[in-house]
């Protein structure tokens, strides 16, 4: 069995970025690809990053036919990359779109999204199988030895954390999270707890984020603070402010290690071996 791993593929928060001062770290928005040891895929959101994942996956023809994509919610940057994924032209390929939302379906978000008066191409030019899940609350098996389990938590509209478990180690993926005043959500709690990473919304520091209550955010500090109540191995800032360039985040990168050692500053192309 190979070693799986963590690659970070998109980085950034609200909007992607170009600006020749944020390349260092990145500019493209929110996707993580999870490839197990038994190579299963699975990619946690499909913004703008998901576009080279694409060319990557279409690239490797030895590689797995099944892709399983979780969205954290339907907000714009975590599924703008929905069209310009290139599995998703190609008809080799079956592709799993997975969401947890309660006021909509996740087939819904592509609907509106392929609407004609904001883009050309149509589900009927897709060759790819494209299935649209909605999770019921029950963990979900990928294959024979991956779990994935999930739970709400608090963004304008919701959105939803994932752990996915494989071969006794796990990763949880906690994004556009704003935890309440005094205290962390206990279903994020619950799902990092003991987790080997935790990748966690760290959209602001807290000096800004107090003037951006309600933006359903969170800052590097409530990353770390939350990675030491739930005793995970490694905390990774994840989902960053778009405005914020290269020297500020390696500013946040070195306060953060300070402040808790096994602390990990995503970056685009960042790839964690487990």
């Amino acid at each position: 069995m190979s070693k799986g791993y963590i690659k970070f593929w998109g980085v950034r928060g609200s909007n992607p970025t170009a600006d020749s001062d944020k390349m260092l770290f990145g500019g493209d928005t929110s996707c993580v690809e999870v490839r197990t040891g038994n190579n299963e895929l699975i990619i946690l959101d499909m913004g703008t990053g998901i576009r080279n994942l694409g060319k990557e996956i279409v690239k490797n023809q030895d590689g797995p036919k099944t892709i399983n994509i979780f969205l954290s919610h339907f907000h714009f940057d975590h599924v703008m990359g929905f069209l310009v994924f290139p599995p998703l032209f190609d008809s080799s390929y079956t592709v799993n779109i997975y969401g947890y939302n309660k006021s909509t379906s996740t087939k819904n978000f592509s609907d509106k999204i392929l609407d004609p008066t904001f883009w050309p191409v149509g589900m009927d030019i897709l060759q790819a199988k494209i299935n649209f899940i909605d999770l019921d609350g029950e963990p979900l098996k990928i294959g024979n030895d991956t779990l994935v389990s999930y739970a709400l938590h608090p963004h304008p509209g919701y959105a939803t954390s994932y752990k996915v478990e494989t071969n006794g180690f796990s990763v949880v993926y906690t994004t556009d999270c704003e935890h309440p005043k005094n205290h962390f959500n206990k279903n994020v709690e619950n799902i990092a707890r003991n987790a080997d990473v935790l990748i966690h919304d760290s959209h602001f520091t807290r000096a800004d984020l107090i003037n951006h209550k309600g933006w359903g955010h969170s800052s590097w500090e409530t990353t770390i603070k939350l990675a030491e109540k739930v005793n995970v191995n490694k905390a990774v800032l994840y989902h960053y402010n778009p405005l914020y360039n290269d020297d500020q985040l390696l500013e946040i990168e070195n306060k953060a290690k300070q402040a808790f050692k096994n602390t990990i500053a995503s970056k685009q192309g960042l790839k964690i071996n487990f």
